[in-house]
This record gives C-alpha cells, structure tokens and sequence, in this order.
C-alpha cells in the first residue's frame, strides 16, 4: 500500500502556495428545496457548473420557491414536464432526477435534513448508486448539498492531485488522500473542496498549462 502521508505533504505543499489558502471558508448551506437539491445533484455532472447548471437553480429557486420538500418537487414534475422544470433536454438527466427523487421519497427523505441523517448509511448509498446517472461522485456531492462534510471528487481535484505529483488509482483513492489532507490541516472536507475547486475553476489557472489528463465524466 502506498504511503499516504508522503501524498498528503505533497498537496499541502502546492495548499501553501494558493494566496487565498488562509483564508476563512464557510459551510456550505442546504437550498432547504429539494427541487433545486436534486437537480443540482444531477446536472453537476460533467458540466460546466458557473455558467450551465447554477443558472438553472437560480430559476428553480426562483420560480418554484415552495416546492421545498421531495413530495412538493414530485408533485410539481408531475404537472409541469420536467425538461420545463429543469430548462434540460438531455432525457437521461431528467429521468435520473425524477428516479432520485422516487427513491428518497420512498424512503422517507422529504428535506436536506433528512438526507444528511440517511445518505451516511452505506446501505443507503448503494442504493443511489443504483440509479442511472447517479456514481460516487453525485453522492459525495449530495453530502454536500445537504450541509455535511464531503469532497467530491471531479476533474478539479485530479488535476489538482496531479500538479501535487500524486498519482492515484481512481476516485476513493483520490478521496482518501484529500480527506487526510483536511484532517492533518484541521479544516472541514467541504472547506478543502471549495478552496481546491474555487482555485482550480478560475481562469488565472490557464496560466499552469494543466492537460485534462482523465477526460472523461465523473458523475
């Protein structure tokens, strides 16, 4: 097995070179509407996030204010099509968000509270990762939205892992490097993942040269 602390010297070595890194980062707070939750969730996956899917949950949030719970957002896709709802052509987007949102209703998840209690149970998990579309990337994430601690892992964070010089084999391989490297810093996950991600996303990091080594979605 390899050594897991010499990798995360090596990211907190590139860490200490970001001007912002010291800087305050809060917890990220639940949408508290299921709509834009699940929709999130979803359309995150392998899109460009400022420009493509946080528009649309603007509108969502906007239009669709009341519709907070999971019942509200099921009601809702059943007397508005869901593309409309969504301003989303692509079919398996929608009818992986609409399978979501039957799976958390079916198990009794009406709100982000009530995912942050039931998505720690790995049982549970797997169960989202049986829906199309939905893979560990999408469940970190889902931690995310709903106010708990977690660093999905997407081509930000591999790109980031390979400027450190750290080769990893996949995502938990990723994810328990950078889950190390915020316990060793004494920060929370999801602060790491917004300094990482934030960094990496900016249009100043052209300026690195970085390839997209892996190239491909991570949902």
């Amino acid at each position: 097995m390899k050594n897991i602390d010499k990798d995360v010297l090596k990211v907190i070595s590139v860490l200490d070179k970001i001007p912002t890194y010291y800087h305050e980062v809060s917890q990220r707070v639940p949408y508290y509407n299921m709509a834009a939750t699940l929709t999130d969730a979803v359309l995150q996956a392998g899109m460009n996030y400022k420009n493509v899917v946080y528009p649309r949950i603007c509108n969502i949030l906007t239009k669709y204010e009341d519709y907070k719970t999971t019942c509200d957002f099921i009601i809702l896709f059943q007397t508005i099509p869901i593309q409309k709802i969504i301003n989303w052509k692509n079919v398996s987007k929608q009818q992986s968000i609409c399978e979501l949102a039957w799976v958390l209703y079916e198990q009794k998840v009406e709100n982000e509270d009530d995912l942050a209690h039931w998505i720690h149970n790995e049982s549970n998990q797997e169960r989202l990762l049986s829906i199309k579309g939905i893979g560990y990337k999408t469940v970190d994430y889902l931690k995310l939205l709903s106010g708990q601690e977690a660093i999905p892992i997407d081509r930000h964070m591999f790109q980031f892992l390979d400027m450190a010089n750290v080769v990893v084999s996949g995502y938990k391989e990723a994810s328990r490097v950078l889950c190390n490297v915020a316990k060793m810093l004494k920060i929370s996950e999801s602060a790491l993942d917004k300094i990482i991600w934030e960094y990496m996303s900016n249009n100043d990091i052209k300026q690195l040269n970085i390839q997209d080594v892996f190239g491909v979605e991570l949902i």
